[in-house]
């Protein structure tokens, strides 16, 4: 597998989103991105097989609901109909 290495703009295209969300995204450590330089004005660069299984793992995160959810939920439907 190639390791296609994206710069902000491209890596937004791909997630279909705005280069600026993406950066913010990028320095909460919520998307893969790798930071180059020091100091507040780093370049972000982006693995492209690394942003394509993180898309993945979001999909699948959203087809079933937390645990901790899960429990909150039927406690709370428990205590209705006790």
């Amino acid at each position: 597998m190639a390791n296609h290495l994206l710069n902000a703009e491209e890596a937004a295209q791909i997630l279909r989103m705005d280069r600026r969300t993406l950066i913010v995204w990028a320095r909460l450590g919520y998307v893969p991105a790798h930071p180059l330089g020091e100091g507040k004005r780093k370049l972000w660069r982006f693995l492209e097989h690394e942003l394509l299984a993180w898309v993945e793992a979001q999909e699948s995160n959203k087809k079933r609901p937390p645990a901790s959810t899960m429990k909150v939920a039927i406690s709370a439907h428990a205590r209705r109909t006790a």
